[in-house]
């Protein structure tokens, strides 16, 4: 750790005290992602509610540490060095149901929203039994699945804006698009989302969530450690049938090879490196740009510290 880096955690460390706020220190980060690799925070902050997590957002910001905020754990990498600074482990998860309105905090399950709203008879929202994070990551990346994705049922995100002042803003504002919103590309913090859905059957859209489910669990590889489809579909076609034609189903770079369930994925042993996990995604993307000439793009985020890359 630097000294500016140590410098600066220590502020972190000062100011959570004096404002009550619990910070763990060297807290493993494997252990809290879908794919089990990584290494360490820093610090770690497991805020509870909304307002607790506003309180963390800003002792981080007025020690000049950088926060980042963690959900359930799917979609992505965390470098074997850690992530330096504050990871925040959003756990607000309270969701209240007023007609065909949802109205979810950051930390709420995306698939036990798509059950309530099964039992709730609100149709629209069975697609996200499919996607295992939170309903914040799901707004940050504009999520699908199935034909549905948060573009289409998002009505308001509440945020916590980089001046710490909470706002509401509308679908258009927060430009969604495949995969992408402009909350990928700023400092604003997703508080929550409300949500607009329709009045169905319960029994049709619990059939809906069951098929979804059953299709998820033949064609995924959910028994293994996996981060999620390791590449955005590209316009006409499917990343794991790329990475198929090129002959890469089973292809392994040490602790990480590519599933012989579904080629967009990525598997790891126990005790894997996120280095194996990014050399085997490069080795993925390069041979499917020189075998067909498509450049796949990452769906899972790499965090964390991880070494510059070499000239």
């Amino acid at each position: 750790m630097s000294a500016a880096v140590a410098d600066a955690i220590e502020r972190l460390d000062t100011l959570a005290g004096e404002r009550g706020v619990e910070l763990r220190a060297d807290v493993p980060l494997a252990p809290l992602t879908t794919l089990r690799v990584g290494g360490s925070a820093d610090r770690l902050a497991t805020p509870a509610t909304i307002d607790e997590l506003v309180s963390v957002i800003g002792v981080a910001r007025d020690a000049g540490v950088p926060a980042f905020l963690l959900g359930k754990g799917s979609d992505i990498v965390v470098a074997d060095a850690g992530i330096r600074g504050l990871v925040v482990r959003v756990r607000a998860d309270a969701a209240t149901i007023d007609g065909t309105t949802l109205i979810a905090e950051a930390g709420a399950s995306m698939t036990a929203l798509a059950k309530r709203c099964a039992e709730a008879g609100l149709a629209g929202f069975d697609w996200a039994i499919s996607i295992p994070g939170s309903v914040g990551g799901a707004v940050w990346a504009n999520a699908g699945a199935h034909g549905g994705e948060m573009a289409q049922v998002v009505r308001e995100v509440e945020v916590l804006g980089a001046d710490g002042e909470r706002a509401r803003l509308r679908p258009e504002e927060s430009a969604f698009a495949y995969r992408e919103s402009r909350f990928k590309h700023g400092d604003e913090i997703i508080l929550g989302a409300t949500i607009g859905l329709e009045r169905g059957e319960p029994a049709a859209i619990r059939a809906l969530v069951n098929a979804h489910q059953a299709l998820r669990r033949t064609t995924q590889p959910l028994a293994d450690q996996n981060a999620g489809s390791v590449f955005r579909n590209p316009p006409d076609d499917h990343a794991g049938r790329l990475v198929e034609a090129a002959g890469l189903k089973g292809h392994r770079l040490g602790s990480a090879r590519v599933s012989e369930l579904h080629a967009n994925f990525i598997v790891t042993d126990r005790g894997g490196r996120a280095a194996d996990v990014r050399a085997l995604g490069d080795h993925m993307r390069s041979t499917v740009a020189d075998r067909f000439g498509v450049e796949l793009r990452y769906e899972i985020e790499f965090v964390g510290a991880w070494p510059e890359p070499s000239e």
